[in-house]
């Protein structure tokens, strides 16, 4: 049910884009678009998150399990250096890379404007999905605006010119268009009297297709070479679509197909059905947020809200105070998963889906020890659940690969990834990197999400269709844990993303038995396991081999500084302010650490964050996003706030996109947004289904507010109002929709600093 707003929430600016990292985004899961909103040209670049180099390919390694008894032996005699010399060779996969994300191109659009241009403005309404550009030029105002259609999969542009009322032509549009695709990634362009495209099949990927078909009011269209040239239009709208064999495999036809179906409709039925869209499936949840006690809520004489979004996160960056603009910060971030991971569609990975290169860092693709899966962290409690669906069928072909992993590298049962997976779902180990490519947790900490989305929903259908892939981890476990000389069971050979110890005798090293993480990992996906097979009345055998498996893990350990320790020995780290802090996982987003069960734990926990700062931690967007959820955690809304705004003036683009360092500059990675968006929901309420803690870590800054729609573990919603950081009313529900039939639930609520026993 859409939850009633009355404040527009946007994003806007007084001048065009001068750079992809300032355009604005659109999309509908399987499409993305940047929209630069120039004024003689406009460039709307274009992507579909099933276009990657290569195809799949078996890269496991052949002498993996032959050296595996080897490599054990060597980290536990302490040859460190001896143990990764080796699995560089024998476990790395063959190639050692997966597959790259790669751009669909980009509509450039000239426009013939005669005459300097006043009144501009940008705009991305976030209630609506909608990109608009207006400008005057004389006395004719030109109106854009763009939508990405979930319901007929197309990117919509539609182009008016306001009448002089002079009696000449200056009201009409005049333009010419051309697709482009970095130069020369184009092998046969498409043209027709309305229409224009290009095909790509050299690639060794997924065969696609771009078609962009224009339908005027008035005018004419003429085809020229690989350019569509409009003249004397009152309006126009240009249907972009995208489709490839991975989806279709005749694409072409389907391409055409959904252009015919796009112009039939037309503009104003596409955009009537776009608003419905975010009605009902975007705006279900509202934050408002402000500090009545600020000294100055203006900036030289005008309200805030007046300025537009770059200039008000400049002024943040001078030390204003602006609660709204960190509100928009959140709602940015549910939108973008909104826009990138629905439907029919492969899930959110590095860039969302919006990409400009044919070789993005990283490869744009999923990083599965913390990136991809904070990119979900909101997906519930934001009141997403329908876009975490993607992220569960990518896992399902995880599943499956991994299953083939886990046999032909470790000689075990069950199901294995390790720190990277792409479009084919790939399970080797990715790079040639010691610090990384050697993990073994990545699809355990993606299942754990199973149990996460069955507890926001108690959708018991949806466990009991996914059940099988905690089934496969837990059993890969079974088999690949060792005893250690406590006889513990540990994990060998793994690592601690991304870090590096030093030994006593200054030997450094990044392979190890059962980094903390790992343990941290294991608890929560062996107490997910337990749980939901009692849930489902599975064998109690599975059910009892799991405990006693959770019985003999090694113990979270505390360090000679009072911190946790990283690894299972107290060792010095090479980087003590690395951006990866792997052995808080069990604070947040991991359950087996809290202030309530394990204080002493916590305490340590605390000592490692500020430990980890106080050598320069938290310089990537993402790491700031996992500490801003992590302090809410400890209760500490200074801290929340100091680093909330840290991500927004040292880590976000102008178009709040979070930005991350690489080489002398930075690039876009979405998981800062989407990190930080679930991030600030923990400042306002944590819980486990049965209990609720409302306002742990409010900070000051945002002392009143309100929220509604935001959704909690135990299929419930909250709405609540706080006035000088203390709550003056609120509403615990049942979802609508959620499949928990219990009826009189009684569940402790600790309001104020008092708890309360509330019955639904």
């Amino acid at each position: 049910m859409a939850t009633n707003n009355n404040t527009k929430i946007n994003l806007w600016y007084k001048q065009p884009a001068r750079r992809w990292e300032e355009a604005l985004p659109l999309g509908c899961g399987r499409l993305g678009a940047m929209v630069m909103g120039g004024v003689s040209r406009d460039d709307i670049f274009l992507n579909e998150d099933s276009i990657w180099s290569g195809k799949p390919t078996d890269r496991i390694n052949k002498d993996a399990k032959k050296y595996l008894g080897r490599i054990r032996q060597l980290i536990r005699e302490g040859k460190i250096p001896e143990a990764e010399k080796l699995s560089m060779m024998a476990l790395s996969g063959t190639p050692n890379s997966e597959r790259s994300y790669e751009t669909a191109g980009n509509l450039a659009i000239f426009f013939d404007n005669e005459g300097e241009y006043t009144d501009y403005r940008r705009e991305l309404d976030l209630g609506t999905g909608i990109v608009t550009a207006s400008y005057k030029i004389g006395s004719t105002e030109y109106t854009r605006k763009c939508i990405a259609s979930a319901d007929y999969q197309v990117i919509a542009y539609h182009i008016e010119a306001g009448r002089s009322g002079s009696g000449d032509d200056s009201g009409l549009l005049n333009f010419s268009m051309r697709l482009e695709r970095c130069h020369n990634r184009q092998d046969e362009i498409i043209y027709d009297d309305d229409e224009i495209g290009f095909h790509v099949t050299s690639d060794e990927g997924h065969p696609f297709a771009v078609k962009a078909r224009v339908v005027t009011d008035g005018g004419s269209i003429t085809s020229i070479g690989e350019h569509l040239v409009i003249e004397g239009a009152r309006a126009a709208t240009i249907f972009i679509d995208i489709h490839t064999s991975f989806y279709d495999k005749d694409y072409l036809k389907a391409g055409s197909d959904n252009l015919d179906r796009a112009a039939a409709s037309g503009w104003d039925k596409i955009l009537e059905n776009n608003i419905k869209d975010f009605e009902d499936h975007f705006n279900t949840m509202s934050l408002k947020l402000s500090n009545v006690n600020a000294k100055d809520n203006a900036l030289g004489g005008i309200s805030k809200r007046e300025l537009p979004t770059d200039e008000r996160l400049e002024a943040l960056k001078k030390g204003e105070e602006d609660p709204e603009l960190f509100a928009i910060y959140f709602m940015y971030g549910r939108y973008l998963l909104f826009a990138s991971s629905r439907g029919t569609c492969l899930p959110a990975n590095l860039q969302g889906v919006w990409n400009n290169s044919m070789t993005p860092p990283w490869e744009s693709k999923y990083t599965i020890n913390i990136n991809a899966q904070m990119n979900y962290w909101i997906a519930e409690s934001g009141n997403l659940s329908d876009c975490h669906m993607p992220f569960f069928e990518l896992l399902k072909r995880v599943c499956e690969n991994g299953k083939k992993t886990a046999e032909k590298m470790y000689g075990c049962r069950g199901s294995v990834a390790h720190h990277n997976t792409d479009i084919y779902a790939d399970t080797a180990p990715q790079d040639h990197c010691i610090s990384s490519t050697f993990w073994i947790m990545g699809e355990a900490w993606m299942a754990t999400h199973i149990w996460e989305h069955y507890l926001y929903t108690g959708d018991r259908k949806f466990l009991e269709e996914y059940f099988y892939i905690l089934d496969e981890c837990v059993a890969f476990f079974k088999d690949f844990l060792i005893r250690n000389e406590e006889g513990k069971l540990v994990t060998s050979p793994s690592i601690s993303p991304e870090n590096v110890y030093i030994m006593n005798n200054g030997i450094r090293g990044c392979m190890c038995e059962a980094p903390t993480m790992d343990i941290e990992i294991l608890t929560e996906l062996l107490t997910d396991y337990i749980k939901a097979g009692q849930t489902l009345d599975i064998d109690e055998k599975k059910i009892k081999d799991a405990k006693d498996i959770l019985a003999d893990l090694p113990e979270i350990k505390i360090g000679r500084y009072g911190q946790i320790q990283e690894w299972l020995e107290d060792y010095d780290e090479q980087e003590p302010g690395h951006r990866h802090i792997s052995h808080l996982y069990g604070v947040y987003p991991g359950t087996s650490i809290s202030i309530d069960k394990t204080p002493e734990l916590m305490k340590a926990a605390r000592k490692t964050l500020e430990r980890r700062l106080s050598y320069g931690g938290g310089h990537t967007g993402w790491s700031r996003a996992w500490i801003i959820g992590l302090y809410a955690h400890f209760m500490d809304g200074d801290k929340v706030y100091e680093n909330l705004n840290a991500l927004l003036c040292q880590s976000t683009f102008n178009n709040l996109m979070d930005s991350h360092p690489y080489g002398a500059g930075a690039i876009f990675q979405i998981d800062g947004n989407f990190g930080a968006a679930a991030a600030m929901l923990e400042m306002l309420v944590q819980g486990d289904g049965e209990r609720f803690r409302l306002l742990p870590a409010l900070p000051k800054q945002f002392s009143t507010g309100s929220v509604s729609g935001l959704c909690l573990r135990g299929g419930y919603e909250l709405s609540m109002e706080w006035k000088d950081q203390k709550v003056t009313s609120y509403e615990i529900k049942r979802r609508e929709n959620t499949s928990y039939d219990d009826t009189d639930k009684e569940i402790e609520v600790e309001v104020n600093g008092k708890k309360q026993v509330v019955k639904l």
